[in-house]
């Protein structure tokens, strides 16, 4: 059986688990929490990110090689495009995407969050196991400020991660006007990735009043201007038509 090793808020483990559901594979999901997670992730693999995927004696770490790994064993329903020069293009997005609105939005984000325990445990105890939950909140000051140096926040770079992150929004809602997808005329993996980064967007449970209790009014009010975007029905509709299903929600 196909494991999947996640934090249960992570866009990137949304990107690795929205590919297993894609490809229509049962899996099992392992929810850790940051911090704790390296007891795991030493044992699996070379790195501590997440996520991991164990496939018997197979270990796979990182999304992008996830869904490489998947188009190998499980080449349908395909990912990456046919055609050569369209499978180079949607690499390049989903490289792109990932450092020019996954790093920054993750960034912006948590620097917002971190300081106020009580919006970082509404998010970072979802789903998570009692065990991982009681040891996460003693330790959770210095897990803290390990989150703080592993990602790089500071003021400054929270500061410049959101006018990064509204120039790559920008850029991608330019890249998909009058189209349906980024790549091509089907979906693919740079849609995917577009869509599973900017998941974190999308209400929580369906309900608008939970997510907006469980954020501070910045992040808050930010977050009701990106709803005023066309991408964010281009968003919606990613999630309508494509996602069969969701080990993570939000």
């Amino acid at each position: 059986m196909l494991k999947l090793y996640q934090f249960a808020f992570s866009h990137f483990c949304e990107k690795a688990c929205w590919a297993l559901d894609y490809k229509q594979q049962p899996f099992d999901t392992v929810n850790l929490l940051p911090g704790l997670h390296v007891l795991w992730s030493r044992h699996l693999a070379s790195g501590t990110s997440l996520p991991i995927l164990s496939d018997g004696e197979y270990i796979v770490q990182d999304s992008t090689a996830i869904i490489d790994y998947l188009e190998q064993r499980w080449p349908q329903p395909a990912l990456t495009p046919s055609d050569p020069h369209l499978a180079a293009q949607a690499r390049e997005w989903e490289h792109w995407l990932g450092e020019a609105i996954g790093v920054p939005l993750r960034l912006w984000f948590y620097r917002h969050v971190l300081p106020q325990r009580r919006y970082a445990m509404a998010f970072l105890l979802r789903a998570a196991p009692g065990g991982q939950g009681l040891v996460f909140q003693a330790l959770f000051g210095l897990i803290r400020q390990a989150m703080y140096y592993k990602m790089h926040i500071t003021s400054r770079s929270a500061a410049a991660a959101l006018p990064q992150l509204e120039r790559a929004l920008d850029k991608l809602e330019t890249a998909l006007q009058g189209r349906d997808y980024l790549v091509g005329d089907s979906f693919s993996r740079a849609d995917l990735t577009a869509a599973a980064l900017l998941w974190p967007l999308l209400p929580w449970e369906g309900d608008e009043a939970a997510m907006q209790a469980r954020l501070p009014e910045v992040v808050w009010q930010w977050r009701q201007g990106f709803v005023q975007r066309p991408l964010y029905g281009w968003l919606q509709r990613m999630y309508r038509q494509h996602r069969p299903a969701s080990c993570i929600q939000p």
